[in-house]
């Protein structure tokens, strides 16, 4: 799903070179206004640091930071508490770590692609409970 910086204002050439935001999956329960925005990458869910061997990688937190806390609007009450998740595909080793924000949940979670199909479908379907 394609979302909208919310600037004000901005100069003649801003709208060129300002990167889009293109979430991959946007999960919107009416019955509950529960939103959840995951963002799938197909790479290591951590990298090092001169100090630690593994840290989440930054840019990747920030840019779900950003899609959440972008788009809150008043008229918009799932937008206030809309949870993010970065899910990465993973042989073997599993992540499932959660932080809130301002009022957003952010979760940071592996799937095993070499898991049993029934395992992994489970697993899937659990995601968002």
């Amino acid at each position: 799903m394609g979302l909208s910086w919310p600037f004000q204002e901005a100069s003649k050439g801003m709208a060129a070179i300002l990167p889009g935001m293109q979430t991959d999956i946007e999960l919107n329960q009416p019955a509950t206004g529960r939103r959840v925005v995951i963002d799938t990458k197909f790479t290591e869910i951590f990298t090092a640091s001169t100090y630690r061997d593994q840290i989440l990688k930054s840019g990747y937190l920030y840019q779900l930071y950003a899609y959440l806390q972008s788009q809150e609007r008043l008229d918009d009450p799932g937008s206030m508490t809309a949870e993010g998740m970065l899910l990465h595909p993973q042989t073997g080793g599993t992540v499932d770590e959660s932080m809130t924000i301002q009022g957003h949940r952010l979760r940071f979670k592996t799937i095993d692609l070499m898991d049993v199909p029934s395992r992994f479908e489970m697993n899937l379907r659990e995601l968002v409970l």
